[in-house]
């Protein structure tokens, strides 16, 4: 059986207007906040450590709280003699290179000089002050961190009592009222951002209306069976469905108007592989309508379109060097090797699964509906990209796929019209990823609710919980990341930053 090329003769991978550049570190940020493992299963080799693949608090923005100020005192500023209640910021001053300060100050995450490095010294800001140590992963991602801190602090702001309002006990309880409504208040905006914007933008739209509502049908409630791997985050979504982010990494960003960096760059601008060009200096402060669709701005640039091709940049040696000293290298082998080591489930035994529990989901889709249909897509995409695989490479891996690359395989098939090719996850991928994000949101939900519904009924019953009265009426109906820019940009006096904050 012939079948067309993924994308049109001679393209290659294309640009994904749908999804623009950003969502694919909001992605990453989110995966942080489900998952807490310390190390990559592919270098561990196996599970056998007791790495624990899930976060107790899940989509709750631990990634960026942590344990709160008691816990992770470090990620938060100090006052003298009063609670610890604002998120740390860091850089903006004269340097080097910048001969004028950023305004405001505090455009990085702070960072700080290790003092136990004998090599270390004020100009090697060797560690981070943030609640995840993840969250310095790249310059994109810090960035997105430091949005968040804006966030809560904006909130903060506007819900902290005036200085010296009464005696000190009654000030520290002030503060930690505060504290807690902003982070309720951050934590329910993230996931209204999570549940409408971004989980729309990468879903399969029938998946979507589906998982979007107040009591979603999950498939772990549909059998009597355990689902994928009990109560924890399901491997199958760690390590293989969630990685779809990966094929949406472009070659360069543009990060501000007048500065764009190759990928590489972009990867090692970071505390751990570069401390001596800390703080952030003026030309990695992002622009954020460079990297989501803000109302009368320019439009952002694209991620790329979800498919099993990978940035080029992603198979560098010294950024993904190779497990053993004759393996491979890159990105792509290693998701390849993280999710052969995990033992998850195979294609076909996962579609059987989901097909018993939630007939009407697999009867939609032929690729998933006819195993001898898909064989023979697989087959044919496979020898059109076949490099060095032999025939005898290709009969396997058609008949039994590994999940993480047939879920991009899926992706990049999707509808017939191929314009529309690669620019949401296929069903499959739908399936597992929304199991997990609405589900997350299911299992722990907010005390004051979180739904499809209008923001604004939580976020009232939120203050009502905490003051008695409704103190978070200045927030508005937020669900965008369009919409999130542009309020963190009013509440932290962001509108006129230098460099451009919007």
């Amino acid at each position: 059986m012939r079948v067309a090329p993924v994308w049109e003769e001679g393209q290659g991978p294309q640009e994904n207007a749908d999804i623009p550049a950003g969502y694919t570190y909001l992605l990453q940020l989110v995966a942080h906040d489900l998952v807490q493992t310390s190390f990559p299963v592919s270098v561990l080799e196996n599970t056998a450590t007791g790495v624990r693949n899930d976060r107790a608090y899940r989509l709750k923005l631990d990634t960026i709280y942590g344990g709160g100020p008691e816990v992770c005192p470090f990620a938060y500023v100090a006052r003298p003699k009063a609670a610890r209640s604002r998120l740390r910021l860091g850089g903006g001053g004269i340097n080097s290179e910048d001969k004028v300060e950023m305004r405001p100050k505090g455009r990085d995450i702070a960072r700080v000089a290790c003092e136990w490095d004998p090599h270390s010294d004020a100009k090697r800001l060797t560690d981070v002050l943030i609640a995840d140590q993840r969250n310095d992963d790249h310059a994109i991602l810090s960035q997105l961190t430091t949005l968040f801190h804006y966030l809560h602090n904006g909130l903060l702001t506007r819900l902290s009592p005036s200085p010296a309002s009464g005696t000190a006990d009654s000030d520290i309880a002030a503060t930690y009222k505060a504290f807690l409504c902003a982070r309720g208040a951050a934590t329910l905006i993230y996931r209204n951002v999570i549940r409408r914007d971004l989980m729309k933008r990468v879903l399969n739209r029938a998946v979507y209306d589906r998982y979007n509502l107040d009591q979603p049908q999950l498939l772990s409630s549909a059998s009597a069976r355990q689902p994928y791997r009990g109560s924890l985050i399901p491997l199958e979504f760690t390590h293989a469905a969630f990685r779809f982010g990966h094929a949406m990494v472009r070659d360069s960003y543009k990060i501000n108007p007048a500065n764009e960096f190759p990928l590489g760059k972009v990867l090692r601008a970071t505390s751990y592989s570069g401390p001596g060009n800390m703080p952030l200096r003026r030309k990695w402060i992002a622009s954020w309508s460079l990297f989501f669709d803000i109302s009368g701005r320019s439009r952002p640039q694209p991620s790329m379109r979800i498919s099993p091709h990978f940035s080029g940049q992603l198979y560098d040696k010294t950024l993904f060097p190779p497990i053993s000293s004759d393996g491979a290298w890159g990105l792509a082998y290693r998701d390849l090797m993280s999710a052969a080591f995990a033992g998850l489930w195979s294609v076909n035994s996962l579609i059987d699964e989901i097909r018993e529990r939630q007939p009407s989901l697999i009867g939609s889709d032929r690729l998933l509906e006819d195993r001898s249909y898909r064989v023979g897509r697989l087959r044919a995409w496979l020898e059109q990209n076949r490099g060095d695989l032999t025939d005898a490479d290709i009969r396997t891996l058609a008949n039994d796929p590994p999940l993480s690359f047939f879920i991009l395989f899926e992706a990049a098939m999707g509808p017939d019209d191929p314009a529309k090719r690669g620019k949401t996850l296929g069903m499959l991928g739908s399936i597992i990823v929304a199991e997990v994000i609405f589900g997350a949101m299911l299992d722990d939900r907010m005390p004051t609710g979180s739904s499809p519904g209008s923001l604004e009924d939580p976020l009232t019953s939120l203050s009502k919980r905490i003051y008695s009265a409704n103190r978070l009426n200045f927030v508005p109906e937020i669900e965008t990341m369009s919409d999130l820019v542009l309020f963190i940009a009013e509440i932290a006096n962001l509108q006129d930053a230098d460099p451009t904050f919007l």
